[in-house]
């Protein structure tokens, strides 16, 4: 990582600092954002900045910026990197509190633009393993620097299976979502995603509008999700991933399902559209 937005400043990533005092670092107390380029275009910019500040409205955590100013300020994080692909971070924090507890409005933005990181093309080829935790997220529509439990709940899942790339949160016996990603189902000549009590991915909702009228929101029984016919994963650095074992027992027949390949094709073609396009919508 070369050059980042810390503070009001563009610096370089080996003397970027954040104060020890900032509430990030004391309690934790924060939001972020990621997204992935196309073409070196931020995908679908406006919708991730919108969560960003969704997410900070959600704790009670000031964001002083409005979505253009946000946005130039990662366009050009971006612009200083030269990357031909890039991840981009943006992470809000607490700031500064005079009795290192409650917030006062000073909060810090950050920007980093890296080189983006993929899955291998195997992982698409011959799809990937996940695990089940019966466990919810905390204020799910938030995306808090809070990863505790989704890094304890990875831990729990590798334990269950060596190779599992995600670990799905279960609640009452119903799926959720995954740590880092979405869950979709194929089933009844239907895909099915959870409706509710999730972060609303930008790739779900990418998704979502390329199914149209074959996606049907609702709850899926575990018991639904072990008998499905196909099963992916979203998410921005995942894209669309097929799943073909969870919690060791075999989705369909164990490869990527027609229905998920077909997707993802349609996945390619929006995405190279919107890379041939060159701009960030916002």
């Amino acid at each position: 990582m070369g050059i980042l937005y810390i503070d009001g400043d563009f610096i370089e990533a080996k003397d970027a600092t954040l104060p020890v005092t900032d509430l990030s670092i004391l309690r934790g107390f924060g939001v972020f954002d990621y997204l992935r380029t196309y073409g070196g275009t931020p995908f679908q910019l406006g919708a991730h900045l919108r969560r960003l500040q969704h997410s900070a409205a959600l704790i009670e955590l000031a964001c002083p910026w409005d979505i253009e100013q946000l946005a130039e300020i990662v366009l050009e994080t971006l612009r200083r990197n030269h990357l031909d692909e890039a991840g981009i971070r943006i992470v809000l924090t607490g700031g500064d509190s005079p009795n290192g507890f409650m917030p006062v409005g000073k909060s810090r933005l950050l920007v980093m633009a890296g080189p983006l990181q993929t899955l291998s093309a195997s992982s698409y080829e011959r799809g990937e393993c996940v695990a089940t935790i019966d466990q919810a997220r905390i204020l799910p529509e938030a995306k808090t620097i809070n990863y505790i439990p989704g890094i304890t709940a990875q831990i729990k899942a590798r334990r269950r299976v060596a190779d599992a790339i995600e670990a799905i949160y279960i609640v009452d016996g119903k799926v959720i979502e995954g740590t880092r990603s979405n869950v979709f189902i194929y089933n009844d000549d239907r895909w099915i995603t959870p409706a509710e009590g999730l972060l609303l991915g930008v790739t779900r909702a990418e998704v979502i509008k390329l199914l149209g009228d074959a996606i049907e929101l609702r709850d899926i029984p575990l018991e639904e999700f072990y008998a499905a016919d196909e099963v992916i994963v979203t998410a921005s650095t995942k894209e669309i991933l097929p799943i073909v074992t969870v919690d060791n027992m075999t989705i369909g027949a164990g490869t990527p399902g027609e229905n998920s390949k077909r997707l993802m094709r349609r996945w390619r073609e929006m995405t190279d559209a919107y890379a041939k396009a060159g701009h960030s919508r916002f």
